[in-house]
């Protein structure tokens, strides 16, 4: 179970002197990645739903969770990603993970996507719309 790493990835950041402990954060993150299975796809979601990360850590989880959850965490990851934008972030990493996600799964990409966009008043509609268009087989550009 990855517990322990999602714990030191959190207690990484709240360190008494404000001073972030990247080496410590990063290697908690390496560890969670090569243990991590499906079956840990549950306290993935819980740690980038958590009030306690941040901007960083929501794209350092975002990784596993599009990895090993694929299309079917994309209205998860689509609410974390919000989360970095609304606090002014870029999303870059992040944004990468779900580009590769609609690359590696296009087909089943767009139809959570669609699904998404279907329901009244959805929230993220412009987030889902430019990841609609990189919905196409063996890249945006669909050529290998």
């Amino acid at each position: 179970m990855i517990t322990k790493e999602i714990e030191a990835i959190f207690a990484g950041q709240e360190v008494e002197d404000g001073d972030v402990d990247v080496d410590g954060v990063l290697a908690a993150f390496e560890r969670l990645k090569s243990m991590a299975t499906k079956a840990d796809l549950p306290a993935l979601v819980a740690a980038i739903q958590s009030p306690r990360n941040n901007f960083w850590t929501r794209d350092l989880l975002a990784e596993p969770i599009c990895h090993l959850g694929g299309s079917d965490y994309l209205e998860q990851l689509l609410e974390a990603a919000q989360l970095g934008l609304d606090e002014g972030h870029d999303n870059d990493s992040f944004d990468a993970n779900l580009r590769k996600l609609a690359y590696a799964e296009p087909e089943k990409c767009r139809y959570k996507l669609e699904e998404l966009l279907a329901r009244p008043n959805y929230k993220h509609r412009r987030a889902v719309e430019r990841l609609l268009e990189k919905c196409k087989p063996n890249g945006p550009d669909g050529m290998a």
